[in-house]
């Protein structure tokens, strides 16, 4: 399983407007999951939401996505844990998660631009790291491998320089 080094996992649109984040926690129980498949799982989860890419909403925005994403985190906070941090999916499922995230424009090379309160992200991930850190520590990692991985989550969302992308 060392050899895995992305996972997508694809979340059909059906699901997520039946609101069936139990089935997704399941998947993504880290208390019931053995140490080997964590080691092989640890920042390597990219998640993917069908069904919405015709959809003119960004999906952070859309109710049922929101929603969704609160009930599974509630469930199984373990995002910061298994999530990747080489595109921006990981971004958007903490983006629906806040309460005043809005879309602000496209620049001129597509990307979306979206406006939030840095201190509510804050909150959600350090709870967030603080259970990703639990963990890791329970997969054997050192002090410095958990302090790293928690320096480049605070990185990948933007929040190190004092700014958000």
């Amino acid at each position: 399983m060392d050899d895995i080094d992305i996972v997508v996992f694809q979340i059909a649109r059906r699901r997520v407007e039946l609101g069936d984040s139990a089935w997704l926690a399941t998947q993504f129980d880290a208390n019931a999951m053995p140490e080997a498949q964590l080691h092989a799982l640890f920042g390597r989860v990219v998640w993917c939401f069908e069904g919405y890419d015709a959809d003119p909403v960004e999906l952070y925005a859309i109710p049922a996505v929101r929603d969704f994403l609160a009930a599974w985190r509630r469930e199984r906070p373990h995002w910061l844990f298994f999530g990747s941090l080489l595109n921006d999916n990981l971004k958007i499922m903490y983006l629906s998660l806040l309460r005043d995230a809005a879309g602000i424009g496209a620049d001129g090379a597509g990307l979306c631009r979206v406006s939030f309160v840095p201190r509510e992200l804050g909150r959600l991930l350090a709870a967030d790291l603080e259970m990703a850190d639990g963990i890791c520590e329970r997969i054997g990692q050192n002090a410095a491998a958990r302090l790293k991985r928690a320096n480049d989550v605070v990185e990948y969302f933007g929040l190190a320089r004092g700014g958000h992308r």
